[in-house]
């Protein structure tokens, strides 16, 4: 037992259960970089669980504390941001602001080179980097945030160069994309005219030109439309309200320009959907080309093409990129796509399930970079909606951060982290690999980790990770950049580990090499984690579980670093049974106390044990009308009081209840009440009470077959319900379906029943 540290217990609404002194140093701490050297925990958080959907932890804080952010959260469309004058038309009111960040290519990097396609390698090649290059218009510093906040844009009294600044970065995505669609014609020139399937995307060319050529007109009027206005308030003729007609204008061009459809992307509503609809066809076209020009040879396995570029016979006789462990790991990933092979380079377009990555392995990455690994990673192509986004940008993260853990870089000179807010994905880039071996290990680690990310991907979607879970792409930026884990990123990693840890055993096995990678710390941790998952499930199954939770938290080849680690993280999970072994593991007894769920290593409380009753009754009802009972310890679940004063509002709650009040009159019809499915939670008595029953079925007969088995054999009691509802019949008990008096009584009862007599 580890006993609770009484100076640890006070009176306030949340106290906390610090580490003990002996859990501040485990054995077998991780000696990983990023995740290895705990911080100190910091003070416990009052709010509630439910009242912090707003609340970022201290670390996240800064993110949204920068100047920008101060900016245009204190913005919106309100005349009341500026100030007005008769005379001169619309004045800004800000002082000063930045100049927008040139990190996106030059004109003459998007235009499209001469002699390039005149192979397949080279010219795939380029497309791929075109793909790129435009994508990164659409990131942060990408040269069109000014439409993104338009209002920001006017205010500036910088906005004339920001004006100019976007006005260049719309013309020169616009000029890369034509690029691009002139370099996806002449790859397609490379097949010749024998290949059916490129003939087939060459006659789809022609329509995307026209629809390309009336999107770029709309792009013109659209960017006189954003200047002119801008140029008549520079000379104080603009009227306040052609403001708003301007407004709409830049939101209008930033729609053509970034907007995307998947479904829809052929209708080239927007560059972005050209973009997006062109890098769909090269890739498609890359085998067929190939195979009709000559210039390569080509085999499939499984669900991949492969698709070899590179120059026959050279004489240096350099050892292709891809070694043959390579190509099995891509085969054991179970996903489907093209891996082109080049003298330089090899590229790599892999889909796993739901997941769309693309691995360029770089023998000279541009830039002087050197030996470089690059992942362009994202959900399927297909479109989600803003609620989706947390979830998405959750996963993003955990990618991140177990890169970090398996240390992906650790023969490169670094890994640089991204997400494109636009386009959705997140780019991971390893320069300056030491090794051809060195680039070959860590695409193997990279395989291994993208197979096993399907494991978590849903699972987070419903679980918080952080404190109130707040997530946008400055959020994701901020939390990826962070060159040393805090407390907070340790728990919210552990977190999506315990999650990854609740598989079926086919699944579990199909993990196996990404738990090899982790720390020791790690791979002990989710051992553990997936031996509760399956006590947990066994229960969930009204099985017998092989091993009770206590036998496994209370292992002694467990470290105390990991059981409460577990411990915190099996309270998100499974409250009910967490508490039951907080109470044990802690030896806390049989007393009256609410824990706080928090999503940090603390054991925070509403009401902290060891408090007098008359002196908490308070605050404990007011937690449980918070919380319900999941929270509560046992000895608030077992008081009467307590359950009648909430189980009507969560009466799903009646199954985590003692013997005794499932078999309380009161609290069983204060749950049947309000949700009639929990009458199986009650006692057998009551589950054979045809008043109860009757206050069941009232809503729905559906509900019927949770009364007893006792009660469903009763002659009288069934023919009473059949009287009332003919449908009671089909739930009969077997014995009495076959017995012919009680089909004839039944009938007399109600001839309705006819309907239901097999």
């Amino acid at each position: 037992m580890l006993p609770l540290p009484p100076e640890k217990i006070g009176r306030s609404d949340s106290q906390s259960l610090a580490t003990l002194p002996d859990q501040k140093a485990g054995a077998d701490r991780s000696n990983k970089r990023y995740f290895g050297d705990p911080e100190p925990i910091g003070v416990p958080d009052t709010t509630p669980l439910s009242k912090r959907v707003c609340r970022l932890s201290l670390e996240d804080q800064a993110a949204h504390c920068s100047p920008a952010n101060r900016l245009s959260g204190a913005m919106d469309s309100d005349t009341r941001d500026f100030a007005m004058d008769a005379d001169d038309g619309l004045q800004v009111t800000l002082a000063s602001d930045a100049p927008l960040a040139k990190t996106v290519p030059s004109r003459d990097d998007l235009s499209l080179p001469e002699g390039r396609f005149l192979e397949v390698a080279s010219g795939f090649r380029w497309l791929t980097d075109q793909n790129a290059r435009l994508s990164a218009f659409f990131a942060s510093g990408g040269g069109l945030h000014g439409l993104t906040n338009p209002l920001k844009l006017s205010m500036s009294p910088q906005r004339s160069e920001l004006l100019t600044e976007t006005r260049d970065s719309v013309n020169r995505l616009v000029h890369g994309a034509q690029a691009l669609l002139d370099g996806y014609q002449a790859f397609l020139q490379l097949a010749g005219d024998s290949s059916r399937k490129v003939n087939s995307l060459r006659h789809e060319v022609p329509q995307l030109i026209n629809r390309f050529n009336r999107l770029k007109q709309t792009i013109r009027s659209g960017l006189e439309s954003i200047t002119l206005p801008m140029q008549a308030a520079e000379k104080g003729q603009l009227s306040p309200g052609i403001f708003h007609q301007w407004e709409a204008d830049c939101r209008q061009l930033q729609s053509c320009l970034q907007a995307l459809n998947p479904d829809d992307a052929e209708q080239v509503g927007s560059v972005h959907e050209l973009i997006f609809a062109l890098h769909q066809r090269f890739v498609k076209a890359l085998a067929p080309v190939t195979e009709a020009s000559g210039q390569g040879r080509l085999f499939r396995k499984d669900h991949v093409t492969y698709i070899d570029c590179t120059t026959p016979d050279r004489l240096d006789e350099k050892a292709p990129i891809l070694r043959r462990s390579c190509i099995k790991s891509i085969l054991a990933s179970g996903g489907s796509g093209t891996v082109i092979s080049m003298d330089e380079a090899v590229i790599v377009n892999l889909k796993i399930d739901f997941y769309v990555s693309l691995i360029e392995l770089l023998e000279r990455a541009e830039g002087g970079k050197g030996r470089t690994l690059r992942l362009t990673f994202s959900d399927e192509f297909v479109c989600f909606h803003e609620d989706d986004k947390p979830h998405k940008l959750k996963l993003m993260w955990f990618l991140g951060q177990l890169l970090k853990e398996i240390e992906l870089d650790e023969n490169a000179h670094s890994m640089k982290l991204s997400y494109n807010d636009v386009t959705g994905e997140m780019i991971v880039e390893c320069p300056g690999m030491i090794l051809p071996e060195s680039m070959q290990d860590a695409f193997e680690k990279l395989i291994i980790v993208l197979k096993a990310l399907l494991s978590v991907g849903v699972k987070l979607m419903y679980m918080p990770i952080f404190e109130g879970d707040q997530w946008d792409s400055d959020l994701l930026a901020h939390r990826l950049d962070r060159g040393i884990a805090t407390e907070a990123d340790r728990f919210a990693f552990q977190r999506c580990l315990f999650l990854m840890s609740h598989l079926n055993e086919n699944e579990w096995l199909r993990i196996a090499p990404c738990r090899r990678l982790l720390s020791k710390h790690h791979q002990h941790f989710i051992h553990y984690a997936h031996r509760l998952c399956i006590h947990h499930q066994s229960l969930g199954c009204r099985e017998k579980p092989e091993e009770s939770a206590r036998e496994i938290l209370m292992s002694d080849e467990m470290s105390e670093d990991i059981r409460r680690e577990l411990l915190h993280h099996f309270l998100l999970l499974n409250p009910v049974s967490a508490i039951r072994l907080i109470e044990q593991v802690y030896d806390m007894g049989y007393q009256f106390f609410v824990i706080n769920p928090s999503c940090n290593y603390r054991l925070e409380f509403y009401v902290p044990p060891g408090q007098p009753l008359e002196d908490c009754k308070e605050k404990i009802t007011s937690a449980l009308r918070e919380h319900g009972l999941k929270y509560a310890s046992q000895r608030v679940r077992d008081d009467r009081d307590f359950v009648l004063s909430v189980i009507s509002e969560y009466p799903t709650e009646l199954q985590d209840l003692s013997e005794g009040l499932r078999n309380d009159r009161d609290v069983v019809m204060a749950a049947v009440t309000k949700a009639p499915i929990v009458l199986g939670d009650a006692s057998e008595r009551l589950r054979s009470d045809i008043n109860i029953i009757r206050m069941a079925i009232a809503e729905s007969i559906f509900y019927l077959p949770a009364a007893s088995a006792k009660f469903l054999k009763d002659r009288e009691c069934m023919l009473d319900l059949i009287e009332t509802n003919p449908q009671a019949y089909s739930y009969a008990a077997s014995e009495l379906k076959d017995n012919t008096d009680f089909i004839n009584a039944a009938k007399q009862r109600n001839p309705e029943v006819s309907k239901y007599l097999r």
